[in-house]
């Protein structure tokens, strides 16, 4: 306003400078390409937003390392000894003043042996020292810890050392055969896995344990919610009233005052909270290391091949063609992917079998990926199954087999008994996480490690279950 004051000699006699500057203030524009700016728009300040937007996970999406019990430890091997009985039965009643027979107890000593996530991070000298939008070491540190979270949450459900020995050991290794139920590709919305869930809890509880946590994929979450919305057709508590039924505090749903949609799961032998977990995923497809110095080398397959077995789970609607492609994976991550072969005629009662020759690079595992009955370009597969490295004897390849034990574009649902008094499970941990400070060499940087090391400890493995081959309603597969 100063400057139009002071200029100001009537609408018609208005000076020169000031129509300028009026011109540039509305011909200033929009856009972010700093080296285009002309005119008016050269002039325009810009708004920063002093906020790193952040659109990745936090540490509340690891839904189970956040809950597990923690164990500070002081060595990297972590032992317990585990009761599985205090003698038998036999014997047990007598005569008045008569004799006991002896019993013993069954006691075993267990182990589990910490594992190492590291991640190396640095900022030069120039990006700590500059005025940025951002504290240059406070966003690299906490991309750090995302990325630790991100993968020892992965770790905690599909780690297996026998594939990666650097590796722990997950929940679908850690839990016992005994404890996985079959879902055979059936959808989470409907009563029959709801059965499956109080089946799995009633195995929990034969076991003396109490199921309290189930965690599944955002999908199959999705799926579950809807089963549970229809459970509750029931008159809803006011606005402020105690919640009933167990379910959360009184809320608003859908515009509904008093409404509250429930997050426990419930059933016979207790009611599980119910969880998504956004690491637990179906359908993902072959992707590539960037580290491909490192990383296996691309597999070839051959001999492709499919007959009767005993043990096949292949039935009459699964008869029909399939495209396959192999993966070799190492601690550096994942293959660029074999080419597609067409596996055609597969019968009900059939096991396929084909040959898979590493390259230059070999790895400590195979992914195998498949498609859907009448599949027919490699673009469909998606992720079956994973099994060690292990040339035949005497040979250049190892032969693989799909006996449709594991379907492709599933995920698993898992019961866990995390309720620390029953000490069935936790994480003992050797060192915390940490950001560990490494000494510049010939470079003006400031590196360091983001790390953590422990393992998960399942101390009471038939206390929890694993549902395998569950597939989401819009996933189209089954």
């Amino acid at each position: 306003m100063d400057l139009f004051e002071r200029n100001y000699n009537g609408f018609a006699q208005s000076n020169s400078e000031t129509m300028e500057l009026l011109s540039k203030a509305l011909t200033a524009g929009t856009g972010v390409d700093a080296s285009a700016f002309t005119g008016g728009r050269a002039l325009t300040p810009e708004s920063l937003d002093f906020t790193l937007v952040n659109i990745l996970f936090s540490q509340d999406e690891a839904r189970l390392f956040q809950r597990l019990k923690k164990t500070p430890v002081k060595s990297v091997v972590r032992q317990w000894n585990t009761r599985t009985e205090v003698g038998q039965d036999d014997g047990a009643w007598v005569t008045e003043g008569g004799t006991s027979e002896s019993s013993d107890q069954t006691i075993a000593r267990m182990f589990a042996v910490a594992k190492y996530l590291q991640t190396y991070r640095q900022v030069t000298l120039q990006a700590a020292m500059s005025e940025m939008t951002e504290n240059a070491m406070a966003i690299e540190k906490d991309a750090g810890t995302r990325w630790i979270i991100r993968n020892v949450e992965k770790g905690l459900f599909d780690g297996n050392s026998s594939f990666i020995s650097e590796q722990p050991d997950g929940l679908k290794v850690q839990i016992p055969s005994t404890n996985v139920i079959d879902f055979r590709g059936g959808h989470a919305d409907r009563e029959t896995f709801e059965n499956k869930i109080t089946e799995g809890l009633g195995t929990i509880r034969a076991s003396y344990g109490k199921g309290n946590l189930l965690l599944s994929s955002i999908k199959v979450t999705t799926d579950i919610s809807h089963m549970l919305r229809d459970k509750y057709r029931v008159p809803l508590p006011a606005v402020g009233a105690p919640s009933q039924l167990g379910l959360p505090g009184a809320g608003a749903v859908g515009g509904v005052a008093g409404a509250t949609f429930p997050i426990n799961f419930p059933t016979p032998f207790g009611n599980p909270e119910v969880l998504d977990d956004v690491f637990i995923q179906e359908g993902s497809i072959p992707v590539a290391s960037t580290l491909t110095t490192k990383c296996p080398s691309q597999p070839t397959v051959a001999g492709v091949a499919h007959g009767a077995d005993a043990s096949s789970k292949f039935g009459s609607a699964d008869a029909g063609d399939y495209v396959y492609k192999v993966v070799g994976v190492n601690k550096y991550g994942d293959s660029v992917a074999s080419a597609e072969v067409l596996v055609t005629g597969v019968a009900a009662g059939d096991k396929v079998t084909f040959q898979a020759t590493p390259g230059v690079i070999v790895p400590t595992a195979w992914k195998i990926y498949r498609s859907k009955v009448g599949g027919t370009t490699g673009a469909e597969v998606k992720f079956m199954s994973e099994v060690a490295y292990a040339l035949d004897s005497g040979q250049v390849y190892q032969t693989l087999s799909d006996l449709n034990a594991d379907l492709p574009g599933c995920s698993d649902v898992y019961l866990l008994t995390l309720d620390p008094s029953f000490d069935a499970i936790e994480w003992f941990q050797f060192l915390p996480l940490m950001k560990f400070d490494l000494y510049p060499v010939n470079a003006a940087v400031y590196p360091f490690l983001m790390i953590l090391y422990g393992a998960m400890a399942l101390k009471k493995p038939v206390q929890h279950i694993r549902i395998k081959n569950v597939c989401p309603t819009n996933g189209g597969w089954f």
